[in-house]
């Protein structure tokens, strides 16, 4: 693998789209070669998982200049079943949490995306639950509609199919090809998580809400939470 082009101070991002401890994964082993030699070489890297098998790799990621980042929607075991089929469940994200930042592995959460009469109700609660496990920065983001996701997510949740549709197809915003919920909306459910998160002394940031909202001493994916434990050093196969 060549490196030689990669600047040192550009956090590796894996992954912003998938996930990098997929079922594959755990024989495989492709995600912790590839973390083998970032990390060893002293390049700064954030893994973005809803896996706990994030956990096979410690040894790496606790010597390393890495930090983890858990997307965790929602708590409730059976809501998380039916928007993230095949997703390990919450509870073993959050001990997954636990564990890491026990081993002195800095990390954050995703509560990515707050879904309105979905997961909007007791931010108090979830919030309290990923302090409680150890995180240091949450990154909060709304759900951001289009049609072929609206499709699944309203056939998943068909009792929320006419309160969704009315505030998105009918009161919300067009950014783009997307749909946002009507931006009062988006303001209240960001403020309630940021007042929430600055009452614990967590770091806080938003992304991609279309709204001019201050983040608590962050950059709002997490990535400050980086540490760095070791030089870089230039490599090539």
């Amino acid at each position: 693998m060549d490196l030689s082009n990669v600047s040192p101070q550009i956090p590796i991002s894996i992954a912003n789209s998938s996930d990098p401890y997929t079922p594959p994964e755990e024989r495989m082993q492709l995600t912790r070669r590839a973390l083998q030699i970032l990390l060893e070489s002293g390049f700064k890297v954030q893994l973005i998982t809803k896996s706990d098998l994030v956990m096979r790799d410690v040894d790496l990621i606790a010597a390393g200049n890495c930090s983890v980042s858990f997307t965790i929607t929602t708590l409730d075991e059976k809501v998380s079943d039916r928007l993230e089929p095949g997703a390990p469940p919450p509870s073993r994200r959050l001990e997954a949490l636990r564990l890491l930042t026990k081993q002195g592995v800095p990390c954050s959460v995703r509560l990515d995306p707050i879904i309105p009469y979905v997961n909007d109700r007791d931010l108090q609660g979830t919030i309290n639950a990923f302090v409680e496990a150890g995180a240091s920065h949450l990154t909060a983001s709304t759900y951001k509609a289009r049609a072929d996701n609206f499709r699944r997510v309203t056939a998943t949740l068909p009792d929320l199919a006419e309160n969704l549709t009315n505030l998105y197809w009918v009161r919300g915003e067009v950014i783009g090809r997307t749909r946002y919920l009507p931006v009062e909306v988006r303001r209240d459910i960001i403020g309630r998580v940021m007042a929430i998160v600055g009452r614990y002394g967590l770091s806080f940031g938003t992304c991609r809400e279309g709204l001019v909202q201050p983040s608590l001493g962050a950059r709002c994916d997490g990535t400050h939470l980086i540490p760095l434990r070791r030089g870089l050093t230039r490599r090539g196969s």
